[in-house]
């Protein structure tokens, strides 16, 4: 198992590296779509090894991390100085003086520093099944008078193994190591293009991720000097004398890094950023670290105070990022909002902490990697190939881009309807909510849950109504021939979605509960007879998933076979052709509220620390 972690860890370091230096279209072409069988065969192949498993480390691994912890904040506090941005200064400051009281206390501990449970296999799979090919697009979308095609791609695969060794580390000072080298990744790459917006933009992303660096800094001073303890493994030894405080501030570096209201504003600075780094931030890399967070400590706070506020935290975020996507127009926006709005409902889950809960978190975490993946893929094709960055540039789009917006069609399928996992996750949790409708603490739930599902189906059916209109008259579809690594990547989602989607039953019962299993100690109360899902009283048989599945299929073709066989007359406008135009609802009035928003999330945050973390 130890030579496999090592490979998923290391290979995407090794190709990055050799991308970057040889610099040459057929160099990075060719390594970057070898990158993808080479990823998919080693985290299977670990997979299916003897699992969980501790994977022992030498000494000098753990002083050359310590090194890099230093190095790494040294260089922010330069970055802080060159852009003349004391904020950033000032707090790489004070994370060197945090980290050199950590090492200071840290005592030793004979437990490994590398844990490999299915939890970290799952992210391994993630990882190179969904963000390799986001690596194979930007090959081709760089080709698009960007600069810099090379050391860009070779950021991205690099990014892959930072994720990878993330997943992996069992060592809370170890991780904060990777959570500020991720924070590293974005500031690089959203600063990428060089001009002042990315520039300001990137300074934004660094400052608000620090703070999530300190927070866990935090938490290990806590968790040193109260409990011995700095391993993860450890801290799920003895649940009941943990300290809550540190655990507070654990979670609050899972919300920040998880852009959570009020931090949001990093992750939506990244839509300046070339396209395939939205992907990857959304997808597969990044965020995914905060709802994998909170999973990781889900038994510890299960039932505790700090774990009901954040579920009132996160399900509010789930609730308002939704709202707030409506009040948008830039594609890019929209999908980044719904990202927060979900990422609010996947640490959620987690939070709640039961068996069918941390199930429902997991099956949102793969679709929705695979389809928000998908979605910003789209976004690159429509921004590069048809020059679409807004939804009102959306009108008719499907004249002229009806293969993309077929993929985008289904992309918003598999976030809102059954049988897709997005729609099976919120089911989940409905099902696990109404068990604590006698508890009035957990009545908001059901609230938040139903709220926000709501309000991101009228989001997608928004984009979708203004991009299926078509002009008056016949008016054939235009096929625009797109390169190939577009169409390439395009149809790997689609394929993956649709599969995924039609052996959802054995999915969820077969690959999802073990590692819920593994998380909650218990086995959720779900299984598959076959192709059909069974989960507490309620069934999902497979006629109805393949039915709902063909259904939506013939929806989603349905706009390429309506023709308008004559233009319309207005009864009092003399007879002369009068054009009818089919709009969405226009949400703008609600963005007058977004400060109000914003400022009830910051007081949410302080809850989750002073009082879910036992402060006061």
């Amino acid at each position: 198992m130890g030579g496999l972690v090592t490979l998923n860890i290391v290979l995407p370091w090794i190709i990055a590296l050799i991308i970057y230096l040889a610099k040459k279209d057929v160099v990075t072409n060719t390594l970057t779509f070898l990158t993808l069988p080479i990823l998919i065969v080693t985290a299977y192949f670990a997979y299916i090894q003897p699992h969980p498993a501790f994977i022992e480390t030498p000494s000098w691994v753990d002083m050359l991390i310590t090194l890099y912890d230093f190095g790494l904040l040294a260089y922010f506090f330069y970055q802080g100085v060159v852009r003349k941005n004391h904020l950033i200064t000032i707090l790489a400051t004070i994370q060197i003086v945090f980290l050199v009281i950590v090492i200071l206390m840290m005592p030793h501990s004979s437990t490994p520093n590398i844990y490999v449970d299915n939890i970290t296999l799952m992210f391994y799979l993630i990882v190179a099944i969904v963000g390799v090919p986001i690596a194979i697009f930007a090959t081709k979308y760089m080709d698009y008078s960007e600069k810099g095609k090379h050391s860009f791609v070779a950021i991205v695969i690099w990014f892959l193994g930072v994720m990878n060794f993330a997943v992996s580390v069992n060592n809370i000072e170890w991780f904060f190591a990777l959570f500020e080298t991720t924070t590293l990744a974005s500031y690089i790459m959203i600063g990428f293009r060089g001009d002042k917006e990315a520039i300001n933009n990137s300074n934004l992303a660094l400052w608000m991720n620090q703070i999530g660096g300190i927070a866990i800094l935090v938490a290990l001073m806590i968790f040193i000097k109260v409990n011995g303890v700095y391993h993860f493994t450890d801290l799920l030894k003895h649940p009941n004398i943990i300290s809550m405080a540190a655990l507070g501030f654990l979670s609050l570096s899972a919300l920040v890094k998880g852009a959570q209201m009020p931090f949001h504003k990093w992750l939506l600075g990244a839509m300046v950023a070339p396209t395939p780094v939205s992907a990857i931030l959304h997808s597969a890399t990044m965020v995914k670290i905060a709802p994998y967070l909170i999973l990781r400590i889900a038994p510890v706070i299960k039932g505790t105070l700090l774990a009901k506020l954040l579920i009132i935290t996160t399900g509010y975020v789930f609730v308002v990022a939704a709202v707030i996507a409506l009040t948008q127009d830039n594609f890019k926006k929209i999908l980044a909002y719904s990202t927060i709005s979900l990422l609010g409902l996947m640490m959620l889950a987690a939070a709640v902490g039961t068996p069918i809960a941390i199930t429902a978190s997991l099956v949102l975490i793969i679709f929705h990697a695979f389809a928000k993946g998908f979605l910003f893929v789209e976004a690159g094709v429509l921004e590069k190939a048809f020059h679409v960055k807004y939804i009102n540039q959306m009108r008719r789009l499907i004249e002229k881009a009806p293969l993309t917006l077929m993929f985008i069609f289904f992309g918003f399928l598999n976030m809102t309807f059954v049988p897709f996992g997005t729609f099976i996750g919120k089911w989940m949790m409905i099902e696990e909510v109404s068990n604590f409708l006698q508890h009035g603490s957990y009545i908001i739930l059901i609230l938040y849950v139903g709220a926000g599902s709501a309000f991101l189906s009228i989001l997608y059916m928004k984009v979708l109504g203004i991009s299926v209109r078509k002009a008056h008259g016949i008016r054939e579809v235009k096929w625009v021939k797109l390169p190939k690594t577009f169409n390439f990547v395009s149809v790997w989602y689609y394929a993956w979605l649709l599969a995924i989607t039609v052996f959802i039953a054995p999915f969820i019962a077969d690959f999802i509960v073990p590692i819920a299993t593994t998380i909650a100690g218990k086995t959720p109360d779900i299984s598959a007879s076959g192709l059909t899902l069974h989960m507490y009283h309620s069934t999902l048989y497979f006629w109805q998933i393949l039915g709902a599945l063909v259904l939506l299929l013939l929806i989603h073709a349905l706009p390429y076979f309506v023709r308008f066989k004559a233009d319309t007359v207005h009864p009092y406008n003399c007879g002369e052709a009068f054009p009818r135009h089919m709009e969405t609802w226009n949400f703008e009035c609600l963005s007058r509220y977004e400060g109000y928003f914003i400022a009830f999330s910051v007081a949410l945050f302080i809850m989750v620390v002073v009082l879910g973390g036992g402060l006061l």
